[in-house]
This record gives C-alpha cells, structure tokens and sequence, in this order.
C-alpha cells in the first residue's frame, strides 16, 4: 500500500493536543524539540530542525507539527 500524503493540518486540533499534554510535554521534553504526527511524537532533538528531519525521515509523506517545549523554569519566568 503506497502512503497518501497528509492533506492540510486541523490547527485546532492540534492545538486542543498540546493545550491537553502541555504540563506532560514540559514534564517529559522541556528544553527539547519534539515532531508532532497524528497526535504521536514521532521525534525528539535538541533542535527544531534536527526534530523535523528525524520525522521527515520516519515518515517522509507526512508533514509534522514542529514544537520547542520550554523548561519549567521558563514558565515560571512567564508568570
């Protein structure tokens, strides 16, 4: 079976994922990249870019949600 290339992104949804795993994300990945596909973190780097090529490489026809998720301490500094 050939993979379809993904057609546009729901911003709303995907925003609705990270409002939802947000606390999770800082938790597990502050300081880091992630790459975002269907609502699964598809990769994990120290940079955006880095992020977005592990996914490209994992899932060529697919086009990822690309997040750099603060440190706790960032947030703090945000209040």
């Amino acid at each position: 079976m050939i993979p379809q290339k993904q057609e546009k992104f729901d911003l709303e949804a995907l925003d609705q994922w990270y409002s939802d795993h947000f606390e999770e994300l800082v938790e597990n990945y502050g300081g880091k990249s992630i790459a975002v596909v269907e609502e699964n973190i598809v990769a994990v780097a120290d940079t955006e870019r880095e992020a977005a090529r592990l996914a490209k490489e994992s899932q060529p026809d697919v086009v990822p949600l690309v997040l750099s998720i603060p440190l706790e301490e960032e947030l703090v500094c945000l209040l």
